[in-house]
C-alpha cells in the first residue's frame, strides 16, 4: 500500500495533490505548470494536467503554461492552508510568470489535499 501523502514535503505535497485531483474538473486542459522552488526542498517540479489526467515529476518542463517560484515552505503553508495563496502572491512570497490564469483555475482541478 502506498504512504499517505505528506503536506510536509514537496514530493509528498504532489502526491496530496495527485491523490486530491478532481479529474472531472480537468477534462479538456491541457496545462503545464513549472514550480521552481527555494529554500529548504529547493528544485524544480512539473505538473501536467491534460484532459481529465494529472501527473507530476521532478524536473523542469519542456515548455510550461506557467512557471511558478515560491519558497517550499511556503508552498507547504498554502497547501495546508496555513498561508493564503493570493496574499502570499500580492506579499511577493509567491511569483506566477506565464498563462496567470492557469494558477486561477488551479484550485478548481483538486480537493483539499490531505
Amino acid at each position: 500500500m502506498a504512504d499517505q501523502p505528506d503536506l510536509n514535503t514537496i514530493a509528498g505535497s504532489f502526491a496530496g495533490l495527485q491523490s486530491a485531483f478532481r479529474p472531472e474538473k480537468a477534462t479538456g486542459v491541457d496545462k503545464t505548470i513549472q514550480f521552481n522552488f527555494t529554500g529548504r526542498e529547493a528544485g524544480t517540479w512539473t505538473l501536467i494536467v491534460r484532459n481529465g489526467a494529472v501527473e507530476y515529476h521532478e524536473g523542469a518542463a519542456d515548455a510550461p503554461s506557467t512557471t511558478v517560484t515560491v519558497d517550499s515552505d511556503d508552498w507547504l503553508k498554502i497547501l495546508r492552508r496555513e498561508l493564503d495563496a493570493t496574499m502570499a502572491f500580492m506579499g511577493g512570497k509567491l511569483k506566477i510568470a506565464g498563462d496567470m490564469a492557469v494558477m486561477l483555475q488551479f484550485q478548481g482541478w483538486f480537493d483539499q489535499p490531505r
